[in-house]
């Protein structure tokens, strides 16, 4: 009886194992997919780069790929597409196509530029998916796994320096009143100089009587400078 039964007990061993050795060779077997690496990539915005004269700011993606490593390098294509979680889309550029080069891993990092959104009250929040473009003639993988095909791109803005102070001549923070600062003197807070407080309340004055219409703070009232 215990013959039989340890008999038994080894075909579904054998079975088993057989079982995980062709999922295995099923899974590296398959011609050349590529994955998003991570699920949610969040880009938060400070103030060095809204002071910056080129209006994007770069950002990376990773890719990982599915199976063996490559034997020569190989072309991929990176697209935007809506989601829906997110009010205000996200402006990208990517590139008409990336080419993975790392043939001794499976991983490997990639860039694109983001263009700033403009601060507005309320609109701090954007969002988007990055996702292969599995239909463009240039893209040289198959589809990898449907969970990473695309990955989530979350970008906000937070520009209040935490040194902000009410009595150096700035008065209370907005952003509007913080990029004014930026846009005129080219320098973030931690950077600017004592002689900076004049020449921002000579520069708003300025820009009042030029017949510009007045900056509004967070309040929606006219930002001033004490």
């Amino acid at each position: 009886m215990k013959r039989i039964i340890y008999f038994v007990l080894a075909i579904l061993v054998c079975g088993i194992y057989a079982g995980c050795s062709e999922s295995e060779i099923d899974l590296y077997s398959q011609t050349s997919r590529i994955n998003f690496y991570g699920s949610t990539y969040i880009r938060t915005l400070v103030d060095t780069d809204y002071v910056k004269t080129e209006p994007y700011a770069i950002d990376s993606f990773t890719v990982s790929i599915q199976g063996d490593l490559l034997k020569e390098n190989r072309d991929f294509c990176v697209k935007v597409t809506p989601n829906s979680d997110y009010r205000n889309p996200v402006d990208v550029i990517l590139e008409d196509k990336y080419t993975y080069t790392k043939l001794d891993t499976v991983y490997q990092v990639f860039y694109y530029k983001i263009n700033r959104p403009k601060v507005e009250s309320g609109r701090n929040v954007y969002g988007c998916y990055l996702e292969f473009d599995l239909d463009n003639p240039l893209h040289q993988f198959d589809k990898g796994l449907v969970e990473k095909n695309q990955v989530v791109l979350n970008v906000r803005w937070e520009l209040k320096p935490a040194e902000w102070s009410d009595y150096v001549g700035f008065g209370s923070y907005s952003d509007n009143k913080y990029m004014f600062i930026m846009d005129v003197c080219q320098r973030v807070w931690d950077d600017l100089e004592d002689d900076d407080v004049v020449k921002i309340q000579q520069a708003y004055k300025e820009y009042i009587e030029a017949g510009n219409p007045p900056i509004l703070g967070d309040d929606g009232d006219e930002i001033e400078y004490e």
